[in-house]
């Protein structure tokens, strides 16, 4: 089956970590190449993705194009949740109406399904669409029915199911599948521990960049949170975000406390992982760590987005006080 199937990712900053799939599973690759950042108003934002129409409609052109002339029997997709996949999702099963449409999960969702969202967002794409041809918005996850999605567990199967009306054969949970590096990576990596020693690895994230709290408060919760695991650990590895790299040299870190270069290496050595929500502590389920998600006050996010981790602790009632 695989080598009748191309993955297609949609967006540049996906583009090499499923590089690693597609050669794994032996997947035509097609990259899009398209840019979908979320930095100014929402107002400001739907301008932006309105007046990317041609680039859009060139993109989605080509990429048609390629998949007729390779016949090919599946198409995995890199994402199915956003504004990019509701413009280009549709067009594939138009298109080319034989081929298997898979979607492959990527990164972490509230596992919420409210109508108050749905009925503005879906309001909003109806007349934008009618009016400039183009669908600003996604439709989250699972908003579009495919022939099959694979997932991480069974919680987004539950949920794609029970609240988005998929077919239970349909949502295959299967996250060795969906990042078959990582699990290459734990078989080539996997040690017996030293008993003596307890490592957890703390794993960054840029916060304050993707607008979800301000830089003053995220350099408080990391550099608190890497006394308290300091206090908790006989040792403390600490993998910075790549888009975030020099800010450990703002901090005295305690002795026992370093940085990691290498994110397996340090799954490897560690027997826990925390973090604040990043989607690398899925990673580290692979390599049979405890995943630890910190809440705060100070971070914009859903909660109910630490569920997706064996243990959520307070920053403010846990670490800062």
């Amino acid at each position: 089956m695989e080598k009748r199937s191309c993955l297609v990712v949609f967006e540049s900053s996906m583009e090499r970590r499923y590089a690693q799939m597609a050669e794994i599973h032996g997947f035509t690759l097609y990259n899009v190449g398209l840019i979908n950042d979320w930095k100014n108003s929402f107002i400001d934002n739907l301008k932006t993705r309105i007046n990317s129409k041609e680039l859009l409609y060139q993109k989605r052109a080509l990429m048609i194009q390629f998949l007729k002339d390779n016949d090919f029997n599946n198409i995995f997709l890199s994402n199915a949740e956003g504004y990019v996949s509701k413009n280009f999702i549709p067009s594939i099963q138009k298109e080319i109406p034989n081929v298997k449409v898979i979607a492959l999960q990527h990164g972490l969702f509230p596992l919420k399904h409210s109508v108050f969202k749905e009925i503005p967002r879906d309001l909003i794409n109806t007349l934008v669409h009618k009016v400039k041809g183009i669908f600003p918005l996604g439709s989250g996850f699972g908003g579009i029915i495919l022939d099959e999605y694979y997932v991480y567990s069974e919680r987004e199967k539950e949920f794609l199911v029970s609240k988005r009306g998929w077919s239970p054969t349909s949502v295959i949970v299967d996250i060795k599948f969906i990042k078959p590096e990582i699990y290459q990576q734990y078989v080539a990596l996997k040690k017996v521990k030293n008993s003596d020693e307890v490592t957890a690895v703390f794993l960054l994230q840029g916060l304050f960049i993707a607008g979800l709290c301000s830089e003053k408060n995220e350099m408080q919760l990391i550099e608190r949170t890497i006394n308290y695991l300091s206090k908790k650990y006989t040792k403390v590895l600490i993998k910075e975000h790549p888009a975030c790299e020099g800010r450990l040299k703002q901090i005295l870190l305690p002795d026992n406390v370093s940085e990691a270069s290498n994110l397996f290496e340090s799954f490897s050595k560690a027997n826990d992982a925390y973090s604040f929500f990043s989607t690398a502590l899925i990673d580290a389920k692979i390599f049979n760590l405890k995943t630890v998600g910190i809440s705060s006050k100070s971070i914009k996010v859903d909660k109910e987005i630490y569920d997706n981790f064996d243990l959520n602790i307070d920053f403010e009632k846990d670490i800062a006080s």
